[in-house]
């Protein structure tokens, strides 16, 4: 009896060894797997932020865009607008010419 004894006891203790050996090798693969985590969310942050520049920069382009065809439209009516004027001044003056000449 006393050799079964001693072979459960070391049974026992290298049971208790593969089990610390197990907790060791988790603890190992608990921490690459989170640093996997970190990089996984710093490379996503990032790509989140180049999203967001191609994003905002699209956005600027297409406002500046935008304010160039507002801006181009303005000048012509300004020129079109100072153009009818022109020709209501001259009209004016023609007539004023004319009642001031007579017929």
């Amino acid at each position: 009896m006393l050799p079964d004894l001693a072979k459960i006891i070391v049974a026992d203790h290298d049971a208790q060894a593969a089990v610390a050996q197990a907790q060791q090798e988790a603890l190992a693969l608990k921490g690459q797997a989170e640093a996997r985590v970190r990089e996984s969310q710093a490379q996503l942050q990032d790509e989140l932020a180049a999203a967001r520049q191609a994003a905002q920069t699209e956005i600027l382009a297409a406002a500046e865009a935008r304010a160039a065809e507002i801006a181009a439209a303005t000048a012509r009516q300004v020129q079109d607008l100072t153009g009818q004027a022109k020709e209501r001044q001259a009209e004016a003056v023609a007539a004023l010419a004319a009642r001031v000449l007579g017929p």
